[in-house]
């Protein structure tokens, strides 16, 4: 999420590491109370209390053994952490590296199954994560007549952004059989993600709520403006509200539209728009729009395939900085 992404100040870094140290701090001491005195909660406790102490002295964050800086996305995830990647030992390597493998083979196994076909509805995506794991969400939600169709970018990378991921799939797929309005649904799906993940965590999104009837309701969460296609004309629902996570008391609104057979929309993350070439310019929207203008078919995997295969033709060599996800939905159902 680079182009929205909040990069923290120092201050504001340190504030919510040490709100996750007193907490942890008090959790710990509660535990020990009920505990008899055990070991291994007094040296945690320990631990909690050296690094609160290298906060107050500002020397929280150095490497014990290199005197470099940690890594702030690891510290985020585990605020006890004292040394870089580059001084860990072969051993906590190798288990940091079987953590990674294990958290993708997680992650894969919450995507949704591609070439989606139910209620008059298709769909496909593409999931590309940067690194081991991403911080996309893709999902697609069938509820009774209805399909939900979700796609979310999660502030920052690596483990920290795909645990938030997994926990949005979570929330939505708790929320969805719920059956609330989708803006109620949206709403309370920011309030339990504000409520339960750090004050620097959020995500952009959108959630369509397709119905077998061809109308669709959508809500953007400060995510990028899906690409509707209809009758063979394309445009931007160029609407969008906060981001979910950052206000857990924020409402938000929805757009409707009603779809006719052949008609699409398609979703994607900033890892789409914002890939560079060798020269450094951006893909961009226009080319996306013109990438799709020139897929000549709304039979979504085509319609994919058409767009990355531009895509790749405009980055050529150039490296990938990001995670990439697209999810293109077809109508092909008939009005009620």
């Amino acid at each position: 999420m680079d182009a929205v992404e909040m990069k923290m100040e120092e201050p504001v870094f340190e504030s919510v590491i040490r709100e996750q140290l007193f907490e942890r701090k008090a959790r710990l001491e509660d535990a020990l109370a009920l505990s008899n005195g055990d070991l291994e909660f007094i040296s945690l406790l320990g631990q909690v209390d050296t690094a609160l102490a290298k906060l107050n002295n500002g020397t929280y964050g150095v490497c014990e053994v290199c005197d470099g800086k940690v890594e702030p996305e690891r510290l985020m995830s585990d605020p006890l952490v004292r040394v870089c990647l580059g001084e860990l030992s072969d051993s906590e390597r190798r288990s940091l590296e079987n953590d990674l493998e294990l958290a993708s083979i997680i992650q894969r196994g919450l995507l949704p199954r591609s070439s989606f076909a139910a209620t008059g509805w298709k769909a496909d995506y593409v999931y590309e994560p940067h690194g081991v794991v991403s911080g996309d969400y893709c999902d697609i939600i069938p509820f009774g007549n209805d399909v939900y169709f979700v796609l979310g970018d999660v502030s920052g990378k690596g483990m920290a952004a795909s645990l938030l991921m997994s926990n949005l799939h979570a929330i939505f797929h708790s929320l969805v059989p719920t059956g609330l309005q989708l803006t109620d649904l949206v709403s309370r799906a920011n309030h339990l993600l504000a409520e339960s993940s750090p004050s620097n965590q959020f995500a952009t999104l959108v959630c369509v709520k397709a119905s077998q009837n061809g109308a669709i309701e959508v809500v953007n969460a400060g995510h990028l403006p899906p690409v509707m296609i209809k009758h063979g004309m394309k445009g931007l629902l160029e609407f969008a509200g906060l981001p979910l996570g950052m206000f857990a008391d924020a409402k938000f609104t929805s757009t409707q539209a009603q779809l006719r057979s052949g008609d699409s929309i398609v979703l994607f993350t900033d890892g789409v728009t914002e890939s560079v070439n060798s020269d450094g310019l951006e893909f961009g929207i226009n080319n996306l729009l013109d990438a799709i203008e020139g897929c000549g078919s709304i039979v979504p995997s085509e319609l994919l395939g058409g767009c990355i295969e531009k895509l790749r033709m405009h980055r050529g060599d150039a490296g990938r900085f990001d995670d990439l996800s697209m999810l293109a939905i077809t109508f092909e159902g008939q009005i009620l």
